[in-house]
């Protein structure tokens, strides 16, 4: 009688090193999925393509809008636009309107100096997006916007320290006299004397009856 024998065919084991490496490619194409995905984020986000007044110009009258162009189609819920001047006050400007990819707000006639438009948009992508642009008014403006302190806070602040002072005066005038003081400790030391002088005597009493 033969004997079968039955041969079983196993599969390789993978060496260790060779699963390191997998694992390592592996890692790999998952960083490059998502710094690819990221950037694609990324570079979804609206932006700020044009604007009216632009960036550092100087005009010789007042414009009659500020106008912002993006790259698209911007969310009116969340846009907004904010005119300071260069106390940092916001100057009287309408409400941002949205018209697609266009940001506008209606500005007042008598501007004068440098100002700074803060704006804020919400994409269409839903991010928000923000920015500043400096610009100039008349012969003497840079287009430059440095925020200055109003003169209204610097005499403030001097008449401030003027009042701190005179109501210390006030305070040193309403103050106890220092006579009145002296006079108050002499007092409490005397009857302290007194008291201390009845109880030396009521002991030598108690001591020597006859005394």
């Amino acid at each position: 009688m033969h004997r079968t024998t039955t041969i079983v065919a196993t599969a390789p084991t993978a060496s260790p090193r060779r699963r390191l490496l997998a694992l390592g490619a592996i890692a790999l194409a998952a960083g490059a999925w998502l710094g690819l995905a990221n950037a694609q984020s990324a570079s979804a986000h609206d932006e700020l393509i044009a604007s009216s007044p632009a960036a550092g110009e100087v005009l010789d009258a007042s414009p009659a809008e500020v106008k912002l162009t993006f790259s698209d189609d911007i969310i009116p819920v969340g846009t907004a636009i904010e005119v300071v001047d260069h106390h940092g006050e916001s100057i009287d400007s309408g409400e941002a309107v949205v018209a697609g990819p266009d940001v506008t707000a209606t500005l007042p006639a008598d501007l004068s100096g440098e100002y700074q438009i803060r704006w804020r948009a919400v994409s269409s992508d839903g991010h928000v997006i923000d920015g500043t642009i400096d610009f100039g008014v008349g012969s003497g403006a840079t287009g430059t916007w440095t925020e200055e302190a109003p003169h209204d806070d610097a005499a403030a602040s001097g008449d401030g320290h003027d009042d701190a002072a005179e109501v210390g005066h006030d305070e040193a005038s309403a103050g106890p006299d220092g006579w009145a003081i002296a006079g108050i400790a002499a007092g409490i030391l005397g009857v302290a004397a007194l008291a201390a002088a009845v109880v030396v005597f009521a002991r030598a009493r108690r001591h020597d009856p006859k005394a």
